[in-house]
């Protein structure tokens, strides 16, 4: 049997039948290199499940004011719509398309997007919402002791963050605490954005 490939425009995408995260996690730099921790997979099918080629695939952040992006993902298959607050990439030939966003938050007591804030779009059709969250809380000189600050101050809430949910169990707990401190150690998020989307 020969698996049939839809082209991007000529079959709508099906949220059904396409991959999307449940939650996604915006991430700082080292040396020039985006930290791993943040690679994401989208796979963008039609209502027949064939994989579409050549969809155009946004990640939106709009509906989250306590987030921002890097206005260089220092990714050159990736377009910043930065009024918009998107990331835009196109899918291959299995329609499938791997994204690592760079970005960050804006400081302790300044949360406002609770779980879902996150959006991922196909040509305008909505794929999923995403639960988003960010290690750099403070958006500036990588992860460090402010960020953990502002973590706490999350956790203190009593809400449930998105920004500081990392394990995606939708809610914010040790295991959240555990998975910051480990990406502290690894060094992987010395940097925040260059220059960020105003």
């Amino acid at each position: 049997m020969v698996a049939t490939i839809g082209i991007a425009g000529a079959s709508p995408p099906s949220p059904a039948n396409s991959t999307v995260p449940g939650c996604i996690t915006l991430v700082g730099t080292a040396a020039g290199v985006p930290a791993p921790e943040g690679q994401f997979q989208v796979v963008v099918k039609d209502l027949a499940s064939n994989p579409l080629v050549g969809a155009v695939v946004s990640i939106d952040l709009l509906s989250c004011p306590d987030l921002h992006l890097c206005a260089d993902q220092l990714d050159p298959t990736a377009v910043v719509d930065c009024a918009n607050k998107r990331v835009n990439k196109v899918t291959d030939g299995s329609g499938s398309v791997f994204f690592t966003v760079l970005g960050g938050s804006n400081g302790a007591g300044n949360a406002l997007t609770l779980l879902n804030g996150g959006r991922i779009y196909e040509n305008g059709t909505l794929l999923g919402s995403p639960t988003v969250s960010t290690f750099d809380l403070d958006g500036q000189g990588g992860v460090g002791a402010n960020d953990l600050s502002a973590w706490l101050t999350d956790f203190g809430s009593g809400q449930n963050l998105g920004r500081s949910d990392y394990d995606c169990n939708n809610c914010l707990g040790a295991n959240d605490l555990s998975l910051w401190l480990t990406v502290y150690g690894s060094g992987t998020m010395t940097s925040s954005c260059a220059a960020s989307c105003p």
